[in-house]
């Protein structure tokens, strides 16, 4: 095999932390093309310098012929860390839902009530200037808020929690953000009285 068809070939690169906290780095076509550094991002430099060394090419024909693979962790440490972004996912839907909800109540209460932003504001729980920006983003998204009211919010949440979270049955883990939905609306509404 000639340096141009190596240079053609997509790599495929492992990292895996050793116990002294150095990634170890590895191209899995090329077993001899491996090695390590304190951080990720030195351990994958190095590994493109490496690999550029060992076909004798300049690294910019090489460093974007290689796909890193996920990293490899201690297996409590890679749940927790699967947990975190699970959840980080979870919030951002909810976050989503928020959003769209509170710039279709700016848009009710400003346009449809005919009320100013400051009443608005009060009515919401935000600044007048919030309200403003809920208008323009609500007059901006053509598209309806996410699902049907609230049952949308709850199926959406209810996807992430089936996609993320492992074990227990997908009908009770569906229950289970639906539970959470409509406490957070009832938490909400309680709130707003």
């Amino acid at each position: 095999m000639t340096n141009t068809q190596l240079t053609t070939t997509r790599y495929h690169a492992t990292f895996e932390l050793d116990e002294f906290g150095n990634w170890i780095a590895q191209v899995t076509e090329i077993p001899q093309v491996h090695t390590f550094g304190r951080t990720l991002g030195k351990a994958r430099e190095y590994l493109v310098d490496a690999l550029a060394l060992w076909l004798s090419v300049p690294i910019d024909t090489v460093k974007d012929s290689i796909d890193f693979q996920p990293v490899t962790l201690p297996a409590e440490v890679q749940n927790v860390v699967y947990e975190a972004n699970s959840a980080r996912a979870i919030a951002e839907a909810a976050n989503g839902a928020m959003s769209g909800f509170m710039s279709a109540a700016a848009v009710a209460l400003t346009e449809d009530a005919r009320l100013s932003l400051r009443d608005a504001a009060e009515l919401l729980g935000v600044s007048h200037q919030r309200v403003q920006q809920l208008v323009a983003q609500g007059k901006v998204e053509s598209v309806p808020v996410i699902g049907s009211g609230i049952q949308g919010v709850a199926q959406d949440i209810a996807r992430n929690l089936k996609e993320f979270l492992p074990g227990g049955s997908k009908e009770n883990l569906g229950a289970l953000a639906i539970a959470v939905t409509l406490g957070f609306t009832i938490a909400w509404a309680q709130a707003q009285e």
